[in-house]
């Protein structure tokens, strides 16, 4: 092979000039490439970022990666067709060249159409109207998945198709062996399917915080399969969608006010118009307080314990957030003994009188 190519160059002393020209001329296009990649993109992406239509920004992010690389493999293309060689080789390689052409500019449409993803959560966010559709982050990273895969599987068909694979029959041969696949991984597809009912129905999004029988933490995200989990202490928790959706579930982020119901024990030492008015003052702090619902508090001597007088006190803060009701709760607390004090009352404790006989 040597030799045929070192016959070819000294036949022909201008295949060297040729030569040099096309490895100048990917060297130019690859110093273009860089320009565009550190340069060009970067001003593109900020003049269509200051545009109100965002539909272009979109599309500007998203192909501002692969189009350096279309110049400098266009570069790569144009030389390597240019590229002097013995007929026999020429001809072998050229029909190669257009394939991969094809092939690197399929990739490249690829690259940035799923860089463009986020088009379809715009899109939808148009017509929401129309489809009664809420987005949130769940739904919006379920689209792009979907635009992503769907993207995807059509660049891996046209490549095939390029390299000369039957498509046709291997999207039936595919079908065939899918059914077959989903009978086998019925839990796969049940959890697919749960997925899909979790993004749409939404009874929880991500960084809402839920309990499940499998555990309780805050949502961090939402897959196909499965829903990741962060629990209280830092673990991740990986849970099956069909678990989520058969399963009972508490979102305690969608919580819009927090009950606080407890019994305050007198000592029996109080008299009937100590405990009446420590139970007025009781109510008129609660009702006072901005961060109670005045409706819900409930104050009432409810009976007597075995070393106790028993007040039932009962309200809703007006507050979902956990850390937000124990500091309300706190201050309440704190409240409750200086009005204890006020009226001369004392907190009750278990305790046992003993008698002894004479």
């Amino acid at each position: 092979m040597l030799g045929v190519f070192t016959t070819y160059y000294a036949e022909n002393p201008g295949a060297l000039v040729q030569l040099a020209v096309c490895a100048a001329l990917f060297i130019a296009c690859y110093l273009v490439s860089r320009l565009v990649r550190y340069k060009v993109a970067p001003w593109l992406v900020s003049k269509a970022e200051r545009r109100t239509k965002k539909v272009l920004f979109i599309f500007v992010r998203g192909f501002s990666k692969p189009l350096p690389v279309l110049v400098w493999s266009a570069g790569l293309y144009f030389a390597l067709l240019a590229l002097p060689l013995p007929p026999a080789y020429s001809a072998w390689l050229r029909p190669w060249l257009g394939k991969l052409l094809n092939i690197d500019l399929i990739s490249l449409l690829a690259w940035g159409l799923v860089g463009s993803s986020d088009i379809g959560p715009l899109m939808v966010q148009r017509v929401q109207g129309g489809l009664a559709l809420e987005l949130d982050q769940t739904v919006t990273s379920f689209i792009n998945r979907l635009l992503k895969g769907v993207v995807l599987v059509f660049a891996v068909l046209m490549v095939l198709e390029e390299l000369g694979a039957p498509v046709a029959s291997l999207i039936t041969s595919l079908g065939i062996v899918s059914l077959t696949l989903s009978l086998a991984a019925k839990d796969y597809a049940t959890n697919f399917l749960g997925g899909v009912m979790v993004i749409f129905e939404k009874p929880f999004s991500i960084g809402d915080w839920i309990s499940t029988s499998a555990g309780e933490g805050e949502v961090e995200d939402i897959a196909f399969r499965s829903t990741r989990i962060r629990t209280i202490d830092n673990a991740q928790l990986i849970v099956p969608n069909s678990i989520l959706i058969n399963d009972a579930l508490t979102n305690y982020s969608r919580i819009h006010k927090r009950l606080a119901k407890f019994t305050l024990g007198v000592t029996y030492d109080a008299t009937r118009a100590q405990l009446e008015a420590l139970m007025e003052s009781i109510r008129a702090m609660l009702a006072a307080r901005e961060d109670i619902w005045p409706d819900s508090v409930r104050v009432r001597f409810t009976g007597f314990g075995d070393s106790s007088l028993n007040i039932l006190v009962q309200y809703y803060a007006k507050t979902g957030a956990l850390a937000d009701f124990l500091a309300i709760q706190e201050q309440v607390d704190l409240d409750l003994m200086g009005l204890m004090e006020q009226a001369g009352c004392q907190f009750a404790f278990p305790s046992v009188s003993v008698y002894r006989e004479k």
